[in-house]
Parts: C-alpha cells; sequence; structure tokens
C-alpha cells in the first residue's frame, strides 16, 4: 500500500612508564625542555612531568575469561592514547593560548579515554555484573602541577589575541563545505556563530550491504555518530565568543574528527568479523564548518503534513475463517509519572543516551540502556495488574513554538514542549489466518525505522490519523480539524521464529504477518500487540505545529516514527491472553 504522497511505502496495519597511565611518562628522545617539565602554557610555566591518568587495571574487578581479550586490547587503547598526548604535550610548546592544552590536549583525551571505558564496562557487562565508575577515570591532568588542568572556557580578559596564538601544525583550519559560510581567516569563529553549523560526511549510505550479524554493532556506532555531531553543535551554539582563532577547531571539530574515527574503526572491524572489511571509511572522519539552519527545522516543512480530511480511506484486510479475533486489553496509564529517558535497551543495550532522542515509557518502572531480563522480572509496574511487567515505549512528541529550544534540555534537533498522551491502549490482537501461540516471556519486538528518512522505507510504518477519522490513516503528521484529536497507531511484529528474543538485527526473529495476514514458513503466529496514543493538547495550526523526536541526521521526519516494547507477562497472564484472542473475546 502507498501513502497520498506516492513516495513512501505504507504498510499501517500489517624513563618508567605505567600501564593504564598510573604513573607520568618521561618521554625519551623528547626536548630537553619536555624532560625537565618546562612547558609553556601561555598563563605561566607550569613545571611537569607530562599528563598523569588515574589507573584503570587495578580498578577493574576481576575480569572473566570471555572478556579478556577485549578488556586488554581496551587497556592497551588508554596506554596509547596516554602515549600519544604525552607526545603532543612535548612538541606544542608555544602554541595555542591560555587553553591549548586543555582544549587540544586534555579535552580530546578525556573523550578517547571516555570511549575506551565504556568498551571495558560493556566487554565486562555481557558476561558478569557491569562494573560502575569507570566513567570517573576518564580525566587526565598535568602532573605535578599544583594548579588544576586549564578551564575549556576562559573569561574574556583572559582570551589570547589571535596575534598571541600561533596554529598548530599538525591542526588545519576546517575547510567550508559547498556552499557553506566560509569560516574567519584565522580559523575561529564566524561574526555570526548563530549563522554556523557542523557538517560531516554521510556514513549510512557509504557502508556496504551489512551483514546481519554485524548489524547490531554497525547501529550503535551509527548512533553514536549522530551523539557526536549533535554534541559539537551543541558546544558550538553555546561557545560564541570562547576561545581564541583556532577554538573551534582544536576545542570542536579536532575532537569530533577523534572521535568519528574511532566508531568509524569499529564498524569496519565489526563488518570484517563476517564480511569483506570495508575501505576508505576514515576519510569520514572530518566534519566542517557549513551554512547553518535551525536544526529542528531543517527538512521539516509544511509538506511532512497532510489535513486528515483529505486522506483516503484505507482498505482493512479481512478475517479469514480460521482467524483469531478476540482482543486483550493491558491497562498501564499515559506516563504521567514522566517515565522518560534517551536510552533503548532494544536497540543501543549497555549504551547511555543510545536512543540520541527522548523516549516515552508506560509499563515497567525501571526500564533504561542497562536493564536486564532479570531486573525488568524484578521491577515494579504502571499495569494495572502486576502479571504485566512488560516495558513499551516510543518517541517523545513535541508541540514547536517559536522559542523552544530551551524546552529541549539542549537538544538542538528535538526542539519543543513535550506533550503525553492522553490515553495509551495496549491490545493484543490475533491473526488473520489463524489462531495464535504463546509468546516468550523477554520476546523483544520493534515497530518502524528511527532512519527512514535516510534507510528508505523497506522498514518504516509510521501511522498517524485523528479522532473521528481512523479509517483515514496516512504516513504524514495529520492536521485535525477541531474537535478531533491527533492518534499514533504501532502494530508489532507478531510472527515468532520459535527459537529466538532477539536477533543481530533485532527484526528477522520476529516478523510482520505478509498482505493477507499469513505468517511465512517457518514462523508462528503470536498475539499481536497494537499500541494506540492519543493527544488532545496538540495544535492544527503552524507551518510545523508538532513533531516525534529522532536522530539529528533525520530532521523529525514523520517517516522516522517508531517504537518498542519487552515483553514480561507471567506465563499465567499469556496464557490468558492467547485464550481471549483465540475465543473471539474482548478482554
Amino acid at each position: 500500500m502507498w501513502s497520498p504522497s506516492g513516495e513512501r511505502r505504507f504498510r499501517p496495519w500489517l624513563g618508567a612508564a605505567c600501564l593504564s597511565g598510573g604513573v607520568a611518562l618521561v618521554l625519551s628522545g623528547s626536548p630537553p625542555y619536555a624532560q625537565t617539565g618546562a612547558v609553556d602554557i601561555y598563563l605561566s610555566t607550569v613545571a611537569t612531568e607530562g599528563i598523569v591518568c588515574p589507573d584503570v587495571a587495578e580498578k577493574l574487578p576481576d575480569v572473566p575469561a570471555a572478556a579478556k581479550a577485549e578488556v586488554d586490547r581496551n587497556l592497551a587503547q588508554l596506554d596509547k592514547q596516554l602515549q600519544e598526548a604525552n607526545d603532543r604535550l612535548a612538541t606544542s610548546t608555544g602554541q595555542g593560548g591560555p587553553n591549548f592544552i586543555q582544549n587540544a590536549i586534555l579535552g580530546p583525551l578525556t573523550d578517547k579515554r571516555a570511549a575506551a571505558l565504556d568498551r571495558i564496562s560493556i566487554a565486562i557487562g555481557r558476561v558478569a555484573e557491569r562494573p560502575t565508575g569507570l566513567d570517573d577515570l576518564a580525566t587526565c591532568s598535568l602532573g605535578d602541577s599544583t594548579a588544576p588542568p586549564q578551564e575549556a572556557t576562559p573569561s574574556p580578559s583572559d582570551q589570547a589575541t589571535p596575534s598571541d596564538q600561533a596554529t598548530p601544525p599538525e591542526q588545519t583550519t576546517a575547510p567550508p563545505a559547498t556552499g557553506s559560510a566560509t569560516p574567519d581567516p584565522d580559523g575561529g569563529q564566524s561574526a555570526d556563530p548563530a549563522a554556523q553549523t557542523i557538517v560531516c560526511p554521510n556514513v549510512a549510505d557509504k557502508l556496504p550491504d551489512v551483514p546481519a550479524a554485524a548489524k547490531a554493532e554497525v547501529d550503535r556506532n551509527l548512533a553514536q555518530l549522530d551523539k557526536q555531531l549533535q554534541e559539537a553543535n551543541d558546544r558550538l551554539a553555546t561557545s560564541t565568543g570562547q576561545g581564541g582563532p583556532n577554538f573551534i577547531q582544536n576545542a570542536i571539530l579536532g575532537p569530533l574528527t577523534d572521535k568519528r574515527a574511532a566508531a568509524l574503526d569499529r564498524i569496519s572491524i565489526a563488518i570484517g568479523r563476517v564480511a569483506e572489511r570495508p575501505t576508505g571509511l576514515d576519510d569520514l572522519a572530518t566534519c566542517s564548518l557549513g551554512d547553518a539552519q535551525n536544526p529542528a527545522d531543517a527538512g521539516l516543512s509544511a509538506d511532512d503534513f497532510v489535513d486528515i480530511r483529505d486522506v483516503p480511506k484505507a482498505e482493512q484486510p479481512q478475517a479469514g475463517e480460521n482467524a483469531s479475533t478476540g482482543t486483550y486489553a493491558s491497562q498501564c496509564g499515559t506516563n504521567r509519572d514522566g517515565h522518560s529517558n534517551t536510552d533503548n535497551l532494544i536497540l543501543a543495550p549497555g549504551m547511555s543516551d543510545g536512543a540520541q532522542l527522548r523516549q516515552d515509557y508506560v509499563g515497567n518502572t525501571s526500564t533504561d540502556a542497562f536493564s536486564t531480563n532479570e531486573s525488568l522480572a524484578a521491577a515494579d509496574t504502571t499495569c494495572r495488574t502486576s502479571d504485566d511487567r512488560s516495558t513499551y515505549f516510543w518517541p517523545t512528541l513535541r508541540v514547536r513554538g517559536s522559542d523552544d529550544a530551551s524546552a529541549a534540555g539542549g537538544d538542538t534537533n528535538n526542539v519543543g514542549t513535550p506533550v503525553q498522551p492522553t490515553s495509551v491502549k495496549l491490545e493484543y490482537r490475533g491473526n488473520l489466518t489463524s489462531e495464535v501461540t504463546a509468546a516468550p516471556r523477554f520476546l523483544r519486538m520493534i515497530s518502524g525505522d528511527a532512519r527512514a528518512a535516510t534507510n528508505g522505507a523497506e522498514n518504516a510504518r509510521p501511522t498517524f490519523t485523528c479522532t473521528g477519522f481512523t479509517d483515514r490513516l496516512t504516513d504524514k503528521y495529520p492536521i485535525c480539524p477541531s474537535g478531533s484529536d491527533l492518534v499514533r497507531v504501532f502494530d508489532m511484529p507478531s510472527c515468532w521464529d520459535g527459537q529466538n528474543l532477539d536477533s543481530a538485527d533485532h527484526r528477522t526473529h520476529l516478523v510482520f504477518p505478509d498482505e493477507t495476514g499469513a505468517c511465512p514458513g517457518g514462523t508462528e503466529a503470536v498475539p499481536q500487540l497494537r499500541m494506540t496514543l492519543t493527544y488532545d493538547d496538540v495544535p492544527a495550526s503552524g507551518d510545523v505545529p508538532f513533531a516525534v523526536d529522532g536522530f539529528a541526521s533525520e530532521q523529525n521526519d514523520p517517516s522516522t516514527d517508531h517504537a518498542g516494547a519487552i515483553g514480561v507477562m507471567s506465563q499465567r497472564l499469556m496464557n490468558t491472553v492467547v485464550r481471549c484472542v483465540n475465543s473471539g473475546k474482548d478482554c
């Protein structure tokens, strides 16, 4: 089925060095001033033996054998990062302004260490209890200095003038992108920083076909690239007037390149484990200053909205002779308790802020990136029956306004005032051609594609409508007439492979029925979850009155609307659901 626009496929219903940085390095072969510790940082001459970082190895718990290789690789990476930072310190005398060391050396080192420490935590957490507090070990400082590391944000009176600073020889100012605004000749911010944004090469469309076994890891790192770009643009937007002529390059673009290079390397390695390793991805690490638009409005326009009265009625598939036509409704509230976060336990488990957008929840009250089956089973629930501890979640809907950036908590992509649905209907339904069997506990379910604007329509399932017009379904944001409320509908896949609770791509273990309602061969029908969200406080005026949260790269396109769930019902309740559905009852 196709949408009225005819553009997107629409299927609505269906010296001595200490490993890990414990002791400062005395660099052999470095200049005499580096060995004696005299480093000019413009504010004063600070006696130092180099950069020192907290020891990581001694803070780790016993590392399980299954995680040891990965942990050892990242401990070695920490050593390499410290060595490179000390090498940079030894060769950078006289460069930059008063905050050069913090912005160009210590800050990027902290970012790199944080990523390595996160990988160590994840590696251990896959086979044992995930260690906590490792992120506290990311920050390093100048050794033997009585003063703390320089703050990245100087006061105007402390800033050096352009004539006082020299461009680091290994760094260049960011070139303007094609059609972009030209940066200052000195590499700093233009006279109007608000007219700038950071643009990076697209990675997803440069990748080969990603094998299913690598897709989860690739998706996690694509999400990390989005997060890195968003954070860099947030920093750019809030750093007006800071630093010297090379502040943007040293404090924002340079560290961003380092982070992207690490994520791109992880993508290459993940694919290379099961297929030919892609080449040339490292060329996509460098970003630049480009033409700025408001990131929240770029790409989103009145064309993404449609008057629901202009949408044709949708054809509904007919139930067959052996259909299971009953329903079971689970009453779990509307998230008025405010359970929201930016995690995604299904697509980015173990990654804080892995969703890159705000998710709203009902059901299980504990769900975050670090939840486990055990923690979900033990948690409280907003559902009326404690036998349903399932977690149900979806991206936040926001009402747009002229000055809503502050309501987004610093997220310059997802702006506006969050609104909660006035009703959330969670309904388990049958199959159009057969009876259903019990779904297993902890089954992962995903509907839609958060990257549909980039990936295309293959997995996109945006379904919007309005009360009073529920026979009209659209993949655009609907404008509802007076007295009618906005409705979002999410149908979950319901054909289970009979074995797996999840899969590498989070989709192949649980797929959708075909257009007749039948499950593909090798799968069995389980109760289909439909989530229906209704909003009575969404405006119907303005070019862009509202939008759902999304990745920065997707520009809040309506095609990216999606939802997820993890079933945590007791066996007794699941049996009740199956009986209701197969007997044709509404429970």
